[in-house]
C-alpha cells in the first residue's frame, strides 16, 4: 500500500497541521463535506480526473472518488486510514471462487478490515476539534458504515474555514 503500514492503528499520533481545504467547487460549499454524489462504481476516466484534480499524488489504493477528493487535505493518519479502508472495501467485494482465494480473502480481511471501527473512532476523537476535518470524517463514516456509536455533530458554517 504505497509504503504505508495501515494495519497499524497507531499511525500518526503526533500533532498535525490543520488540513488546507481544496478550492471550492460550485456544487458544494465545502468539498470535504461532499455527500456521496457518486453512487455506484466510478469509471476509470472519472477516477483519473479526480486524481488529476486532487492537488497531490493520491495512493493507488484509493478507489473511491469522494476519498480521492479529500485525500490531499487530510493528515497522514487519516490518509493511511483511507488507504486501509479502500483496500478493505476492495477485498470485501471479491468472491471466494475457490479455497485458495478464500484463504487470501480471509487474510486480507484480517489485515485491512478487522478493527476498522475502533481505528476510525480513534481518528474521529483525535481530530474532533478541527471542524472541517471532523466534517470530512463524518462523510467517510457515512460512506463506510463506521458510525457505530458516534453521533455525527455538524459544524456551524462559521466554524468551517
Amino acid at each position: 500500500m504505497d509504503g504505508v503500514d495501515a494495519a497499524s492503528p497507531a499511525v500518526g499520533k503526533e500533532a498535525v497541521a490543520a488540513p488546507e481545504i481544496p478550492a471550492q467547487s460550485p456544487a458544494t460549499e465545502n468539498p470535504l463535506i461532499e455527500a456521496d454524489a457518486n453512487i455506484g462504481m466510478p469509471d476509470l476516466d472519472e477516477l483519473e480526473r479526480a486524481r488529476a484534480n486532487a492537488g497531490c499524488e493520491v495512493s493507488n489504493d484509493i478507489g473511491d472518488v469522494d476519498d480521492i477528493r479529500i485525500y490531499c487535505a487530510m493528515p497522514a493518519d487519516v490518509r493511511a486510514f483511507l488507504e486501509r479502508e479502500n483496500t478493505c472495501q476492495h477485498f470485501a467485494g471479491e468472491e471466494a471462487y475457490d479455497q485458495e482465494r478464500r484463504v487470501e480473502l480471509e487474510a486480507a480481511d484480517k489485515r485491512y478490515c478487522q478493527g476498522r471501527e475502533r481505528i476510525f473512532a480513534d481518528l474521529y476523537e483525535r481530530h474532533h476539534a478541527d471542524c472541517a476535518l471532523r466534517e470530512a470524517l463524518i462523510g467517510v463514516g457515512n460512506r463506510y458504515d463506521l458510525f457505530t456509536d458516534v453521533a455525527p455533530d455538524h459544524c456551524r458554517p462559521q466554524d468551517v474555514r
